[in-house]
């Protein structure tokens, strides 16, 4: 983790201090990091990682970073596919709630 850490801005790193505590520190991280998806035994890796991390006490915490980093692998028991949905869901919204009013400009 630590090189991921001193990549990150100053202000991110001082909220990382909740990685310690996650469940996955007691798993294979490899775990965390299937090859592909689409493959019958990458599915099975792939909830088994969330199955590590639905009790995590750190879940959310977790599950905020990895949709601001948008990192690869499961993170608070996501993929990157589901967080990119997510994400993309989110802007979506966010988008619809700015609208311009008639006769102004942005």
């Amino acid at each position: 983790m630590s090189h991921v850490f001193q990549a990150l801005p100053v202000t991110t790193r001082r909220s990382l201090s909740w990685m310690s505590r996650g469940a996955c520190q007691q798993a294979d991280p490899e775990l965390f990091f299937p090859i592909a998806a689409v493959t019958a035994p990458a599915a099975r890796q792939v909830e088994a990682a969330k199955a590590v991390c639905s009790p995590c006490v750190v879940r959310a915490n977790c599950l905020s970073y990895a949709l601001e980093a948008m990192p690869e692998g499961i993170w608070g028991a996501t993929t990157l596919e589901e967080r990119r949905a997510a994400r993309g869901s989110s802007l979506r919204r966010h988008a619809a709630t700015q609208q311009v009013p008639p006769g102004r400009t942005a």
